[in-house]
């Protein structure tokens, strides 16, 4: 059978009555007793319940938000403007609200890996993506350090023949774009490097010429680092410790890293040590192969007060090879390294986790993998038991007219339809989809879905919308990643994104949140 394609004619995005046509039986009379019936809107878009006056209270702060915006509360479009719009009404909000006062040891950080590649074969290193990930939220940047020429140091990957950078072009780059008032957690640059002891000293001669006070230098009798608020604008050097093993059940593939004889000096701006696993370990932290959990009472203990960092492995030819951040992050690892050039979905993954915390780059870790004990040990494979229920409800979508029109075709209407799914611990993860609907622009689904979860705080729930074809892969209409504890209950607007992680202008998804 073959896909029939309809011709429309163009209308204008947001209509005025599309809010109460859709609500007109949920709310009864909606556009005719407007009080009464902004104060029931407002308790199912706040919590749905009316507790303790909460849904006078929204009314209240939604008819000030109108008025200060100049508009009326009896006029029932720009109320449907609210209801639409991810800025005055989104899934989760834009705050730092976590406790910033815990060793740094206690937090995810936001991790990219080879920051200064573009992934085009053709000017491969530049530092536009070194700026364009810390725009992003990132707050570790990845530099390899190489001999260059007779007495020069570049940043490049070894045994690659493209024009290196200079690394003194990078620093710039980081010192320039690494803080802004709105974003002032610790900036961490992690250095790879095989340089001999004259070269690490130009680069530790660099690093103060460029940073100067900023730099972090770590009290070597200290166990802890600071928390991210003592280390606001500050610039901590990484590098692999000189000599570091975590064991994993007496295995030979646990994690060691042996360093070459370094300068003192050089030594003395790395502000701490982040480990990466090896072998078996490795495999059992970032891949899909379920393992046995004889691993994680040593690692999560480790991750307490030290740090550990994955990255995928090295890509066989062109295939990419299995990597699920979620293992690590559920085992207390902080540094998920990913190339914003990887694998799409993982790295949407990232970005949806890293949306928690109002994007400032850090996470605190759920206190299960802090206070974990030889007696209460995280094991996300043993008895599960179900926390909290997610329900979730997609009404409807606006915007691929906009967005993705000439993706799709402005002389036929798509079949949209939206793949949701939860990432985190084995137990909790799960696919679902809505049904297609045909023909239409402006989609309205109404479907609810139930997901029961074990541990919600390391779940992330992904929406991804596509058009359906009959002959060929499904055309991609955009996608969001969110973090559920950081889910605000209510029906909301839930922005979309494009490939790459960019906001689309007017894609969204209504949607309502509710837990059981």
């Amino acid at each position: 059978m073959v896909k029939v394609r309809k011709k429309f004619e163009m209308k204008r995005a947001n209509q005025p009555d599309r809010v109460p046509n859709f609500f007109r039986n949920e709310f009864h009379g909606y556009d005719v007793d407007m009080p009464k019936s902004l104060h029931r809107f407002t308790e199912m878009l706040d919590k749905e319940i009316d507790e303790d006056g909460a849904g006078l209270k929204a009314a209240e702060q939604i008819a000030a938000e109108l008025k200060r915006r100049h508009y009326s509360i009896l006029k029932l479009p720009q109320l449907n403007e609210f209801l639409f719009s991810p800025e005055l009404n989104p899934p989760i909000g834009d705050q730092v609200h976590h406790n910033m006062n815990a060793p740094l040891s206690h937090y995810f950080i936001h991790t990219s890996l080879k920051s200064y590649s573009t992934g085009n074969v053709f000017g491969r290193y530049s530092i536009e993506p070194i700026i364009d990930a810390l725009k992003q939220g990132v707050r570790v940047v990845e530099l390899d350090l190489l001999p260059f020429g007779k007495d020069g140091i570049c940043v490049r990957r070894k045994w690659k023949f493209e024009k290196p950078l200079e690394l003194q072009e990078c620093l710039d780059a980081i010192k320039e774009h690494a803080f802004t008032p709105t974003r002032s957690y610790p900036v961490i640059i992690t250095l790879k490097d095989s340089l001999k002891p004259d070269l690490q000293a130009k680069v530790t001669q660099m690093i103060d010429m460029t940073f100067g006070n900023m730099v972090y230098h770590h009290d070597p009798h200290s166990l802890e680092l600071p928390s991210p608020t003592e280390l606001q604008n500050k610039i901590l050097i990484s590098q692999r410790p000189p000599t570091e093993l975590l064991y994993a059940n007496d295995d030979e593939d646990g994690v060691e890293i042996r360093q070459e004889s370094t300068d003192q000096n050089y030594q003395s701006v790395v502000g701490f040590h982040a480990v990466e696993p090896r072998g078996m370990l490795q495999k059992a932290l970032t891949n899909n192969v379920q393992q046995p959990g004889w691993y994680e009472r040593d690692v999560i203990s480790f991750t307490q007060n030290r740090f550990l960092r994955t990255r995928p492995k090295t890509r066989i030819l062109l295939s990419n090879a299995p990597y699920k951040p979620q293992r690590a992050w559920m085992h207390g690892a902080q540094m998920i390294a990913l190339s914003r050039q990887d694998d799409k979905e993982k790295l949407w993954l990232m970005q949806g986790m890293f949306r928690a915390n109002g994007g400032c780059g850090y996470v605190k870790k759920p206190n299960f993998l802090l206070n974990a004990g030889s007696s209460g040990v995280f094991y996300p494979t043993e008895n599960p038991v179900v926390v909290k229920t997610l329900k979730v409800k997609i009404y409807m979508g606006d915007g691929w007219i906009v967005d993705f029109k000439k993706r799709i075709g402005r002389l036929y209407r798509p079949d949209l339809y939206v793949r949701i799914s939860i990432a985190g611990v084995p137990h909790d993860e799960k696919i679902t989809k809505t049904i297609v609907k045909y023909n239409e622009w402006k989609p309205t689904w109404g479907q609810e879905f139930t997901f029961p979860l074990t541990y919600p705080d390391l779940a992330l729930i992904s929406f991804e919308v596509y058009d359906y074809e009959l002959s060929t892969a499904d055309e991609f209409c955009g996608q969001t990643c969110l973090p559920v504890s950081e889910l605000i209950e209510g029906i909301r607007a839930v922005p979309l994104y494009d490939e790459r992680g960019e906001a689309c202008s007017s894609t969204m998804l209504l949607t309502r949140f509710k837990w059981s």
